[in-house]
């Protein structure tokens, strides 16, 4: 209820004689209780959605009921690589020493690392913060935060991709639910699905039971972006399976990735008279490019996913200002069959007006 609705049922219910128009007493003191009584409102709404999994908001009542499930949100991890320190022979830079990204970004030496003869030396860093701010490119790292004239130069010669956010309230969503709808035991497929889902970056999950004969399980994991698992989430993902407490023994599990399928969309677009390409076109790129994460374009038909242009066309008419559209997904109007162990990437999204 609103402040306006408030005031007016207010108004309805007065009993006196006198005035109810505005600038009336009746009318002022209608007007303050609408205000407070839409304040309150909204505080109740609020709190009925923190009631339950499917509808609360913040991270803290998610993490609570998951909790009651027996689920923990993933807290994220930091970026860890290697890089090449150069430098006068026999120095030794001690763990702790801080490296910077250009963007300022911090990481620290795990361990001492000495220069060599050859005037190198290989040093394993982490970065200070948690999440994907630790990833960087090649040569991104290229600093000391504190000079030393008997070291040269520092540098990162692989690219750093294993630092992942906290779990996303969706994700922790699904898990604590998968625990009740999903019940895992004896090495069954929720079981591999559990064990992959517990490590920090892991979201979607396909387990493949006897793909290559009896006692063979594989498993395909992507990461919490829907995208495609890197080589570091990959290993952390077999460790988990392998540990103790996972596989039964005498299991071939593989552990891999799903595999990228590559989709270029383009959209043609009519607007509405006033309505400029340049103000609406990120908006459509942005709607779009959340439809294929969510996979909300795709539905199931003979145990098939298909990738939906019409699902895409719709969400690109949801856009104030768009009247009608045309979309091509790799130049063709035929909608994408997506395999199971398939996922969707997207290479480049062109919007134009018709």
């Amino acid at each position: 209820m609103n402040k306006i609705e408030a005031r007016n049922k207010f108004l309805s219910n007065l009993e006196n004689n006198f005035s109810k128009i505005e600038g009336t007493f009746n009318f002022d003191i209608a007007s303050a209780y609408g205000i407070e009584a839409e304040a309150i409102y909204k505080l109740l709404e609020f709190w009925v959605k923190q009631t339950f999994i499917d509808t609360a908001t913040e991270d803290e009542f998610v993490d609570y009921h998951a909790m009651l499930f027996g689920v923990t949100r993933k807290q994220g991890t930091k970026a860890t690589g290697e890089v090449l320190i150069t430098g006068k022979p026999g120095t030794t830079i001690p763990a702790g020493t801080i490296v910077l990204k250009t963007d300022g970004t911090k990481y620290q030496l795990l361990y001492d690392a000495t220069i060599l003869s050859n005037e190198k030396a290989i040093a394993v860093v982490e970065c200070l913060q948690r999440g994907e701010i630790g990833n960087c490119a090649i040569g991104e790292i290229a600093n000391f935060e504190i000079a030393n004239a008997n070291i040269f130069t520092v540098i990162n010669e692989k690219s750093f991709t294993n630092g992942y956010e906290k779990e996303p309230n969706d994700v922790l969503i699904s898990r604590a639910k998968e625990r009740i709808l999903k019940p895992a035991h004896s090495g069954n497929i929720y079981d591999y699905e559990k064990w992959a889902k517990e490590v920090d970056g892991v979201g979607r999950v396909l387990v493949e039971p006897l793909w290559n004969g009896n006692g063979t399980v594989k498993v395909r994991i992507a990461n919490y972006k829907n995208g495609v698992a890197n080589e570091d989430l990959i290993q952390k993902v077999k460790e988990r399976i392998e540990a103790d407490n996972g596989r039964p023994v005498g299991a071939n599990v593989t552990v891999v990735s799903f595999d990228n399928k590559d989709i270029e969309i383009t959209v043609g677009v009519i607007l509405s008279r006033g309505v400029k390409l340049s103000n609406i076109s990120d908006l459509i790129i942005s709607k779009i490019k959340q439809q294929i994460k969510d996979n909300s374009a795709i539905y199931t038909l003979n145990n098939q996913e298909i990738l939906s242009i019409n699902r895409v066309e719709k969400i690109i008419l949801s856009v104030d200002g768009v009247e009608d559209c045309k979309v091509l997904i790799n130049n063709d109007t035929k909608n994408i069959i997506v395999d199971s162990n398939e996922i969707l990437t997207i290479t480049g999204v062109v919007v134009n007006e018709q």
